[in-house]
């Protein structure tokens, strides 16, 4: 007989939303410290395949991310040689951050973790479910609280 999989505290939402979070975030690390990167270190290069030479605090926001925490982790992935940090020539009160060869030449493979995540979820849902699931997801992005007089 197949398990019946249940939400946690009677549904609540956001805590739901927590756990599973939390498990792709555990099935995501599985995938990626092969290449020696942290999650977050993956999410930064996705973020600068897209758009190299982006501030820092535009990097932060869109690896969800407060632009204070940014400083630990750009210190890291400089270390190990995946970006450099420059002041930025119109504005030298920001920082822009752009690739170096070493995490250029990562993309391949940061893609290919991409694909494999693809997969685990065209196996686990059906393109329905994918969908309904990304509108979803984009409604509680979008989710404000009204203004109170």
């Amino acid at each position: 007989m197949d398990e019946i999989l249940s939400l946690r505290f009677d549904g609540c939402m956001a805590t739901n939303i927590e756990q599973v979070y939390r498990h792709l975030e555990q099935v995501y690390e599985r995938l990626i410290s092969p290449l020696g990167l942290s999650v977050l270190e993956w999410y930064a290069l996705r973020a600068l395949y897209a758009e190299d030479g982006v501030t820092a605090s535009h990097l932060a926001q869109t690896v969800c991310r407060h632009p204070s925490s940014m400083t630990a982790l750009l210190d890291r992935m400089e270390e190990k040689d995946l970006l450099r940090r420059q002041v930025d020539e119109h504005d030298r009160r920001s920082v822009r951050v752009f690739l170096t060869d070493r995490g250029r030449t990562l993309e391949p493979q940061v893609l290919s973790v991409i694909a494999r995540l693809e997969t685990l979820l065209d196996e686990s849902l059906t393109p329905e479910q994918l969908e309904t699931f990304q509108d979803v997801l984009c409604a509680l992005q979008n989710i404000d609280l009204p203004q109170i007089p």
